[in-house]
């Protein structure tokens, strides 16, 4: 006897890109509700609050289809046995090899297929074009920036730092990288601790000083509220923040211009099957229409950064910043696969937040860490 399915759950992250999924514009959960017979339960929660209700949905049966940060999380999800694998080759009009080849590096664990992209955030940094900034091109070193920054006034406050707590650790990750440092080995070993570490986050302390007092609570919405303002020259933030940075609120936006960081980072927030589900087939079955190449086209014109090359090369001159958001992904390098990598990350926030704030110093700050971890 075939149970007919009528319902499915999705958890899904507070993001621009989210948004797109249930707004009534593009109706997208109406079309595949229709087509398939089948109810959508789309809930988003917000960014702080995500992964707390994440873990729960692995521990108790609600949600068929859940979402992931890239690489950052898949290998202690898929170790743990939180996540189904996906069966592709049952959508033979989906186009896999579509997806930038990058991103399909964070959708796999050991050959096998786990997740289905959403967006990706790397870093991208976006200023307002004047004599200050006539030479920055399509890419910028750490070295670069801090010069750039440094030839306007302290005073008037020409930079940002998104600083939170909840982003401070892949806000400073450039830093480290422009030193030739890592944070962690393949091992997991903290690898910071070192006068080079301590160099690179002085560079950040210094920016600090171009910046407002308050970036110590600077997330996504302040940052984009400071860039789309004019209350900022320069502002690095997500490529995936850039469609709502670039929307109808943002003042003179002719002005601004884009460039990646050298020795980029990103991960790629994607949909994955959570292995607690009772309804698979039909869960997986919406992962394949909600990451399709139609849908990824809107969700890239909503958030600023599809998965696909299709979509890239479809609206490159629509949308100024795709050409510098796909090389910065082509050029991106991640993290390496831990099953502590959320712990570890953790770990490092407090304590880089607690040194920005001047509590305590730089070399205590990576003393504590590697201490912790």
């Amino acid at each position: 006897m075939v149970i007919k399915i009528k319902s499915i759950n999705i958890l899904a992250v507070g993001d621009p890109a989210v948004e797109v999924y249930n707004d009534p514009k593009y109706g997208f959960l109406e079309e595949f509700q229709k087509n398939k017979q089948i109810e959508v339960n789309f809930e988003i929660v917000s960014f702080n609050k995500y992964y707390e209700e994440l873990m729960k949905s692995f521990q108790k049966y609600k949600y068929d289809v859940v979402m992931v940060a890239g690489h950052l999380w898949l290998k202690e999800f898929v170790e743990k046995n939180y996540l189904a694998e996906l069966k592709l080759t049952e959508a033979q009009d989906y186009n896999y090899l579509d997806i930038v080849e990058e991103i399909r590096e964070e959708l796999e664990l050991d050959g096998k297929k786990y997740l289905l992209p959403s967006f990706s955030d790397g870093h991208i940094l976006v200023y307002r074009k004047s004599n200050k900034t006539k030479n920055i091109g399509k890419k910028i070193t750490i070295k670069e920036l801090i010069a750039v920054v440094k030839s306007f006034e302290q005073a008037a406050n020409p930079f940002v730092l998104k600083a939170d707590v909840s982003e401070i650790f892949l806000d400073l990750l450039p830093y480290f990288r422009a030193e030739g440092l890592e944070p962690f080995s393949e091992a997991g070993e903290f690898l910071l601790n070192n006068e080079t570490g301590i160099e690179a986050f002085n560079n950040y302390l210094v920016l600090k000083k171009y910046c407002n007092k308050n970036i110590v609570n600077f997330g996504n919405e302040e940052v984009k509220n400071v860039i789309q303002k004019k209350k900022v020259e320069l502002a690095v933030t997500w490529s995936g923040q850039l469609g709502s940075v670039m929307d109808n609120d943002c003042l003179e936006k002719d002005s601004l211009d884009f460039a990646y960081l050298e020795k980029p980072w990103k991960t790629t927030w994607s949909f994955a099957l959570n292995n607690l589900s009772q309804k698979k087939e039909a869960a997986e079955e919406f992962m394949y229409y909600i990451t399709s190449q139609k849908v990824d086209r809107s969700v890239g014109e909503h958030c600023g950064n599809p998965t696909r090359l299709s979509n890239f090369e479809a609206d490159r001159e629509k949308f100024r910043w795709y050409k510098v958001v796909l090389e910065m992904l082509i050029n991106s390098k991640n993290l390496p696969d831990l099953k502590n990598m959320g712990s570890l990350i953790s770990s490092c926030s407090g304590e880089f937040h607690q040194a920005l704030k001047g509590k305590i110093s730089v070399e205590e700050a990576l003393n504590n860490i590697e201490k912790l971890i």
